[in-house]
């Protein structure tokens, strides 16, 4: 998204004058990734922004990255429908039925750096369930983690890491929706 064609909004601009660091046009990418205008569903802590999405997801800045010659990167505005189409071009060009998970890197305010989570999924349950124990774990976080360590954070830039071995439900109903409180 070209930050040129954004207007900054009062609210933006009043955050910014909080988190300068924070350019006033990116604030209002992040405002608007909310789908809420007011701003209140961005929650402000020090020098750091996250915002509640409509999908449920609670993301560092919306999701929302500061690219290079004055743009900003968002993430799809359908991250599940996104996996479906990359799993349909997979089987298209290579006959191959996989899961696609879309992945984010994402802050905490307690901790430096930041590790990849979930944003959209296809073909898998996002949670996998121990019924004896009556626990759940997010499976598609974990597996987003684990190919983080081989996609990297900033400036490694490699977009595709291929997992396989792990036995999984697989569910083409399932969304990252499913995986939210």
């Amino acid at each position: 998204m070209d930050l040129s064609q954004v207007a900054p909004s009062s609210v933006a601009k009043r955050i910014h004058q909080c988190i300068p660091r924070k350019d006033a046009r990116l604030i209002q990418v992040i405002i608007d990734q909310t789908a809420d205008p007011s701003g209140s569903k961005l929650e402000i802590s020090g020098n750091h922004i996250g915002a509640w999405l409509p999908n449920g997801l609670f993301l560092t800045s919306g999701g929302v990255d500061k690219g290079k010659n004055n743009t900003a990167i968002i993430l799809p505005q359908n991250c599940d429908l996104t996996a479906k189409r990359i799993n349909n071009a997979f089987y298209q060009e290579l006959g191959i039925e996989t899961s696609v998970i879309i992945t984010d890197s994402d802050g905490r305010i307690d901790k430096k750096g930041a590790n990849q989570i979930a944003v959209g999924l296809y073909g898998l349950n996002g949670l996998r369930i121990n019924k004896e124990a009556g626990t759940a774990e997010t499976l598609c976080d974990l597996l987003a983690a684990a190919g983080g360590l081989v996609m990297g954070q900033r400036g490694i830039n490699i977009p595709l890491a291929c997992i396989h071995g792990l036995e999984y439900d697989q569910n083409i109903d399932s969304g990252i929706g499913d995986t939210v409180n």
